[in-house]
């Protein structure tokens, strides 16, 4: 949704000389900044919630093998680097600079 509401300033900074590469590599480093944020706040509210549930009911902690946990947040930031590079280039292409 950021790319998508942003296709004008992209294009804006495109056509006053920014380039592609230039372009793409910031809408990356701002995509992974947010889902990075995006796991770190979903994992700290998921414990926040789960933590004393799960230790009310079996009175341990709640736990998952890091290994799953990894693979998890792997895709969910592969997912929103993927997206995001997709819909970015597609915003750039519509706003090629005129010869």
């Amino acid at each position: 949704m950021t790319v998508a509401e942003r296709r004008r300033e992209l294009g804006m900074l495109h056509r006053i000389g920014a380039t592609r590469g230039q372009v793409l590599r910031m809408v990356r480093w701002e995509a992974l900044l947010v889902a990075v944020s995006g796991v770190g706040l979903g994992t700290a509210l998921a414990l926040a919630t789960l933590t004393p549930m799960v230790h009310g009911l079996f009175g341990a902690a709640p736990t998952i093998p890091p290994g799953l946990y990894a693979a998890f947040a792997g895709a969910v930031v592969a997912l929103v680097l993927l997206a995001t590079e997709l819909l970015a280039r597609q915003a750039l292409r519509a706003h090629r600079p005129r010869r």
